[in-house]
């Protein structure tokens, strides 16, 4: 399944060595309470119980390590009673989109690597209460290749059908 891209803005020149991307603040190579993280959310595809997008959690590379070839991301759902997430993708003070173009329920980031991140999807069976997924799990690692994400293993039924 291909990364969702939501029609990106132009990818902004990298900044100079000595100064961090457009995005990060509190030492970290991206923040999660930043302009481009409001942005990001803004441009999600509203949800189907029309809940606004929160911001549950984010990647916290460290600036002094460094932010070139860093892939960051940041989980959001809604406050609905069985709310759906996404995970979005941001590089070098750019949005890449969400790892994919459909909220699922029951997702987890597990981890990450310098331009790697791992993503847990569990999924609800016509026998199961919603309370608990016997669907998955199921993990895909996304990878960083200069400006695109690639996906590697199984994504989850479409939740549509």
């Amino acid at each position: 399944m291909p990364i969702d891209r939501q029609e990106p803005a132009p990818a902004p020149p990298p900044p100079p060595a000595n100064q961090p991307p457009n995005g990060s603040g509190n030492g970290l190579c991206f923040d999660s309470n930043s302009q481009l993280a409001r942005n990001a959310v803004g441009r999600l595809a509203p949800n189907a119980g029309g809940y606004p997008w929160v911001i549950l959690e984010a990647s916290n590379d460290p600036i002094a390590a460094g932010c070139a070839g860093v892939l960051s991301w940041m989980l959001v759902n809604w406050n609905g009673s069985h709310p759906g997430y996404h995970v979005l993708f941001f590089t070098n003070g750019t949005y890449l989109g969400t790892a994919t173009s459909k909220y699922y329920g029951y997702t987890t980031v597990l981890g990450k690597t310098k331009n790697t991140v791992s993503v847990q999807y569990r999924w609800v069976k016509p026998e199961d209460a919603l309370c608990c997924p016997s669907g998955g799990p199921t993990v895909v690692t996304y990878t960083l290749n200069g400006t695109a994400v690639t996906a590697q293993g199984q994504f989850p039924p479409d939740p549509d059908k």
